[in-house]
């Protein structure tokens, strides 16, 4: 019997309680840790990142240029964002790996292009390109292929803005003022299939989806305020999740389903010089709320950060000096 381990019941529960415990850990591990938005908060918009207690903030791009709207695809190696350091508005992308970034649609024959978001399988972004500027202008949803630059037009009417891909990949649901009401629509991911998603007045805007793909959280304006709701994929059994008679947009669910980012302002924007937004998180329910940032400076879009994104070599400051050199020189 010498060296050779005998597995008593107490020896087997400990295990299993250690078992349980290193789960529960690996678990908590991966729950997501950290936030990006866009601030002036340093004099010209900037991208920043936190952790999801509000603590932590690091300014990712520092460049003289506006640089707003961040959005990270699936595996965490890119992060594409829209600046105008080329004098107009277009989508760039940010490699995590060695910080270099370069332009996705500069060629492209628009006026300005917005509002990107990746697809599942991050081959795909979907994006709100610009024709035409004031009145006769025109905004309707591409999606560009991120390695071919192949460009594919998913909408024809005057008004279409903030595509949100589904999980499976399938669908894409946006704002349009389209041949209906003004309100969300969902099309197939070849812009076919178009039907409204919302039969109500008034309706919603800045779709996303749940990571199961069975809810969506979208903002909508109203008598009480603009307030960030919750509905089925169906366009069923919304309900506000954020107080009343405040205004809050842009909402972004956490990879996890257990928290929803958004921006808040608490005071009408209607008239108002001085606006103030701030990064809040809501849980789906209503139940729980955190604040996350406190400026007077307007904290806008929210997005998640994949884990992949943090696991960087440099560490994360020479990473943050470097990625802001490196657009320095890219725009002299």
């Amino acid at each position: 019997m010498k060296g050779k381990l005998i597995y008593t019941p107490l020896r087997t529960t400990v295990i299993f309680v250690y078992f349980l415990l290193a789960m529960g850990f690996y678990a908590q591990a991966s729950d997501p840790t950290h936030i990006v938005f866009t601030s002036p908060r340093e004099g010209n918009a900037e991208i920043y990142i936190m952790d999801i207690n509000g603590k932590n903030l690091r300014n990712l791009t520092n460049h003289p240029a506006h640089d707003s709207q961040p959005a990270f695809s699936p595996d965490g190696r890119w992060m594409a964002f829209v600046s105008n350091q080329s004098g107009t508005n277009r989508i760039y992308l940010m490699n995590r790996n060695n910080n270099v970034i370069r332009p996705l649609t500069n060629h492209l024959r628009s006026t300005g292009d917005f509002d990107p978001n990746w697809s599942p399988d991050g081959q795909w972004i979907a994006f709100t390109f610009r024709k035409g500027e004031g009145p006769a202008s025109q905004y309707n949803i591409y999606k560009i292929n991120v390695n071919s630059g192949d460009l594919q037009q998913l909408t024809d009417t005057k008004y279409n803005r903030d595509p949100a891909w589904s999980p499976d990949g399938d669908r894409i649901m946006f704002f349009s003022d389209g041949k209906e009401r003004h309100d969300l629509y969902v099309m197939k991911a070849n812009g076919k299939g178009l039907r409204r998603v919302i039969v109500r007045n008034p309706g919603g805007y800045s779709p996303a989806w749940s990571p199961d793909g069975k809810q969506i959280a979208y903002e909508r304006l109203g008598l009480e305020g603009r307030g960030i709701y919750i509905m089925t994929a169906e366009g069923q059994h919304d309900q506000r999740v954020t107080p009343k008679n405040t205004w809050g947009e842009n909402p972004a669910w956490s990879p996890d389903g257990h928290w929803i980012a958004y921006e808040l302002e608490l005071v009408s924007p209607w008239g108002n010089p001085n606006r103030d937004s701030n990064i809040y998180l809501v849980s789906p329910d209503g139940a729980e709320t955190r604040q996350l940032t406190q400026h007077p400076a307007r904290d806008r879009y929210p997005a998640w950060v994949p884990e992949n994104f943090l696991s960087v070599s440099p560490t994360a400051e020479k990473q943050t000096t470097l990625w802001g050199r490196l657009k320095q020189s890219g725009s002299d």
